[in-house]
């Protein structure tokens, strides 16, 4: 048994190494969501008018090549770059993981991926190598950010902290997501895309240093290694309530209805954006706010609604009513599925613009379907995943980003062909398709459940 004063020591090592892992993370995502809040308007007005001085920019047009359906406009391409861009974001977080595991380790991994991004952006400042400079941000904010992930686990030996560790890193995240559109979006607006871009660099930079101060030799001299390798406890057994078939029905409806709500509000940082600045008065008397600021009112309503629904879902606990993932996960795709029907309203309403509490009232519902379908994606993907498969459909869960933003860059060419209600309708079909899929996986364990007991009992 410790004594008190080196379990003390060992607590506050710990307390230190998470906040130096948290504030690492909020700077990683200050800087995408700011890079992300202006990157398709940015290449709509500023890059490709200029696109014949950027290296490369040509072969990606010919790879991109549309067909025949004249899709091929300045918005079409700006949205396949975006969709592209994030793809590779998410694709390189389990591959980044990889690496830290049989290459880099986390400590080098997480370095190398932060000097990746500085570089990145450093890069896309020049015209010339914007497109290499993305294409290296892109693939060092993986890198950086499943390592970073990581890290929290191990420092954590009981679920219930692990969890709780989490849900406050994700409050570190989203802080990063309101203050990056706010501050890089800002910078563009007063001193030109170029300074928002070294703005990005030096918070990577900021947080980097962060790591290296706080997190590094802390995290070497405190032995947490020992704590992370083990299963949840409860995790040992196979799941066979009330058959392996059964789990891996409810496991796949819930990871393909993840994929699909994700696809749907991934969105948000690409049309909706386009979309606003169209059509939503977003002036506050003679101030126009500047439309990337909707990314960081979308970071703050998250946060919000994070203690909110914890708030409620206690509520409910003292009064007996418990609220399964897979329900939550049905939930969350036709809250997100009614967000759209509110675009679709505004697309359809006469006028030239419609009131910002329109864009408020999206924001809060599909915020809210992110509040219930992430963390339950995730709990289904690490309770229901085969023996000795958890690691591997946990990544799966994390390739939702990356379907999404294929989904979100491809969609976003017909956006103009489309019109914005029938753009708007497909989105809410989409994540309502979701809803579906786990309203069939439920009556399908349901079934199961009451074939089992039939079976039970006649024996």
């Amino acid at each position: 048994m410790q004594p008190l004063q080196e379990q003390s020591t060992s607590s506050l090592q710990r307390r230190a190494v998470f906040l130096g892992l948290s504030l690492t993370e909020f700077w990683e995502r200050f800087a995408l969501a700011g890079l992300k809040s202006i990157l398709t308007l940015l290449l709509i007005e500023e890059l490709i008018p200029q696109s014949r001085s950027i290296f490369g920019f040509d072969l990606l047009r010919s790879f991109l090549d549309w067909g025949a359906d004249g899709a091929s406009g300045p918005l079409a391409l700006a949205s396949q770059i975006y969709g592209f861009t994030n793809a590779l974001v998410y694709l390189s977080i389990p591959v980044g993981g990889l690496i830290g595991d049989l290459m880099l380790g986390r400590r080098g991994s997480v370095l190398t991926g932060g000097v990746s991004m500085i570089s990145g952006l450093l890069l896309m400042v020049s015209i010339i190598g914007f497109l290499p400079g993305l294409v290296l941000f892109a693939a060092g904010t993986g890198l950086l950010k499943g390592n970073l992930s990581v890290q929290v686990g191990v420092l954590f030996e009981n679920e219930t902290q692990r969890r709780r560790a989490y849900s406050y890193y994700l409050v570190f995240l989203n802080v990063g997501v309101v203050f990056g559109p706010l501050a890089i979006g800002t910078a563009a607006l007063l001193a030109g895309w170029q300074v928002a871009l070294g703005l990005a660099a030096g918070g990577l930079a900021i947080g980097l240093a962060i790591y290296i101060a706080i997190v590094s030799d802390k995290y070497c001299a405190a032995d947490f290694s020992a704590n992370f390798p083990r299963a949840p406890q409860g995790r040992e057994k196979d799941v066979r309530d009330p058959g392996k078939r059964n789990a891996t029905m409810r496991l796949c409806g819930g990871m393909i209805a993840t994929y699909l709500c994700f696809a749907a509000y991934g969105q948000i940082a690409n049309i909706v954006l386009v979309w606003s600045q169209q059509r939503v008065d977003l002036s506050i008397g003679p101030w126009d706010t500047p439309v990337g600021w909707i990314l960081a009112l979308d970071g703050l309503v998250t946060i919000l609604l994070i203690f909110v629904s914890q708030a409620v879902f206690r509520h409910l606990s003292k009064r007996g009513i418990q609220i399964g993932p897979l329900t939550q996960i049905g939930l969350g795709c036709l809250i997100c599925a009614a967000g759209y029907l509110v675009l679709a309203y505004g697309g359809a309403a006469s006028g030239e613009r419609v009131s910002p509490l329109l864009l408020l009232s999206y924001l809060v519902l599909v915020d809210l379907a992110v509040v219930l379908v992430w963390p339950s994606g995730l709990s289904i993907a690490t309770s229901l995943a085969p023996k000795g498969q958890t690691g591997l459909w946990v990544g799966l869960f994390y390739l939702h980003g990356f379907f999404a933003s294929l989904w979100v860059g491809w969609i976003g060419t017909h956006y103009e062909n489309m019109g914005s209600t029938a753009f708007w309708l497909v989105h809410s079909a989409v994540s309502a398709v979701g809803a579906v899929l786990i309203a069939v996986s439920l009556l399908f364990t349901a079934l199961a459940r009451h074939d089992a007991y039939a079976i039970t009992t006649s024996a």
